[in-house]
């Protein structure tokens, strides 16, 4: 599947550009793919997570235990 390409633009604190600059320089690319590529991986594994607890929410329905 090809790639949308939004653009975003985000403001980091220094500590955090600096730390992404340094991880581009180790990975070999470009700052703002790199950022791109950390943000979406963040952004699917929470989205992830939120779909795992909202089906298993589900499948509790109406009768579910709401035992402390």
């Amino acid at each position: 599947m090809p790639k949308r390409e939004n653009s975003t633009h985000v403001r980091l604190s220094e500590e955090a550009d600096a730390m992404l600059e340094l991880m581009a320089e180790a990975h070999r690319t470009d700052k703002a793919a790199l950022a791109a590529d950390l943000i979406e991986r963040a952004l699917l594994g929470e989205g992830h997570a939120l779909k795992v607890a909202a089906t298993r929410l589900a499948r509790l329905g109406i009768a579910g235990s709401f035992r402390e």
